[in-house]
């Protein structure tokens, strides 16, 4: 197939994706899939003449991966079925926003032909996503993602960047450690609170003093 053979509403909804390289581009022809680079995640565009087209399309199933029909019709933006239905030139904003919600989550050390590879995983947000694009908040302004360890020793959760310290504290040895595996929390400025996932509060007492520590002076400048 040649590119001068594709619809031309295929080319436009194209033009708009094609720049984002955090995302590996094909269309297999009446639609087009990205790959996100880092954690494989997929990304199914399809085109429909309007928006009650696209909610057929939508209930006809779900694809695999993250699904958006794209409609020429101006200023619609919703989510059915969960796929997300929205006007050409809001592709682009939304894959940004999807991009920032594939979030790193730990790693391990794999045996592969003679050598050792690192395999990270990687976790896809949708839940939060949906609520930050309803409650119109930036990532980096209103909220962030951070990782926090569950202690093996203790059960509190330590951030990232504290973990080394706090298993020496227990006598583990972190460099020992061939796999990791974290959770994924939002830290949200709007309210200074603690959310998992799922868009549950975790109370503080959840978390180690390092990660109290952490979060207070991340969470200091909001609080009343």
């Amino acid at each position: 197939m040649e590119y001068s053979e594709l619809s031309p509403r295929i080319k436009r909804v194209y033009s708009q994706v094609r720049y984002l390289d955090d995302y590996r581009w094909e269309i297999p022809g009446n639609r087009i899939i990205g790959t996100h680079k880092r954690s494989n995640v997929k990304v199914i565009i399809d085109v429909a003449d309007d928006r009650e087209s696209a909610e057929r399309i939508a209930d006809a199933g779900k694809s695999e991966g993250i699904r958006i029909i794209a409609v020429p019709d101006r200023n619609v933006f919703f989510v059915h079925n969960g796929a997300f239905i929205l006007t050409y030139r809001y592709i682009k904003a939304t894959l940004a926003d999807i991009n920032d919600h594939i979030v790193w989550s730990g790693f391990r050390v794999v045996e592969d032909d003679g050598k050792l590879l690192q395999e990270d995983f990687y976790e896809y947000l949708g839940g939060a996503l949906i609520n930050h694009i309803k409650n119109n908040m930036l990532a980096g302004q209103d909220y962030i993602f951070w990782q926090f360890y569950k202690c093996e020793e203790c059960g509190k959760y330590v951030d990232v960047e504290s973990v080394e310290r706090h298993l020496r504290g227990h006598g583990i040895k972190h460099y020992e450690k061939s796999e990791e595996r974290y959770e994924i929390f939002e830290i949200n400025f709007r309210d200074g609170k603690i959310y998992d996932k799922y868009g549950k509060e975790v109370p503080m007492e959840m978390f180690s003093e390092e990660a109290r520590d952490f979060l207070e002076e991340v969470t200091s400048g909001i609080k009343g």
